[in-house]
């Protein structure tokens, strides 16, 4: 009975490190969002013209879409790292990703309002 709960807690813990990755990475998606009007308002702040915007947006997709796949290989190489050592490093893990997640979000949210 006691290797039973031991699986049991295993289980919720592999359940709550996946929950935590997925929502790391549903954040970045975010992230991506809300930095792409960013750099466009840069770009329009540095003079681009109705020519340049279009290609400084694809560079930038494709910039944005690539830092995603390394943050997902990259996050969840940490969170894992963090989960064998404890629970309550994996949560520390996860929340100061978060929080640099949340101030990118914040940051991007407010770089079209201060420079248009």
């Amino acid at each position: 009975m006691k290797n039973m709960k031991y699986v049991s807690n295993a289980a919720v813990q592999v359940v709550i490190f996946y929950l935590l990755w997925f929502g790391s990475c549903g954040l970045f998606i975010l992230n991506i969002v809300t930095t792409l009007p960013a750099l466009r308002a840069i770009a329009i702040a540095f003079g681009a013209d109705q020519w340049t915007l279009p290609a400084v947006h694809r560079f930038s997709l494709l910039g944005l879409a690539v830092a995603a796949v390394v943050f997902f290989f990259w996050s969840e190489a940490g969170y894992r790292r963090a989960s064998k050592v404890s629970f309550g490093r994996l949560l520390q893990a996860f929340a100061w990703v978060t929080g640099a997640q949340l101030a990118v979000i914040v940051i991007a949210y407010l770089i079209p309002r201060m420079v248009l």
